[in-house]
C-alpha cells in the first residue's frame, strides 16, 4: 500500500520511477519493484546508518534520458558494431 502511495507522488524520484515501471511492465510489476526499492532504502537507513537525499524528479529523469543514450552504445560496442548518427 505505501509503494503505490508513494508511486503516485509527482515530484519525486520514486514517483518517477513508478511511473517509468508502469509504463514498460505494467502496474502489478511496477507496485512490487517500488516496495522492495523502498525496504531495501528502509534498511540501508535503519542498519547501515545511510542518509536519504530526494534527488527530485526533475535530476531522475536526466539520468534515465542519460541511460536511454548509453545503452545502446553499449550493447553496439557488444556485439562489434558502430551506431552511426542519422543526418537530415
Amino acid at each position: 500500500m505505501i509503494a503505490r502511495s508513494v508511486g503516485r507522488s509527482t515530484d519525486t524520484a520514486l514517483g518517477g520511477f513508478y511511473r517509468r515501471l508502469k509504463g514498460r511492465r505494467g502496474g502489478l510489476v511496477a507496485n512490487v519493484a517500488l516496495a522492495r526499492k523502498l525496504a531495501v532504502l528502509y534498511w540501508r537507513l535503519m542498519v547501515q546508518g545511510m542518509e536519504y537525499v530526494e534527488v527530485g524528479l526533475k535530476r531522475y529523469q536526466q539520468q534515465a534520458a542519460e541511460t536511454e543514450q548509453w545503452l545502446p552504445q553499449k550493447l553496439a560496442r557488444k556485439h562489434g558494431l558502430q551506431l552511426v548518427p542519422q543526418t537530415a
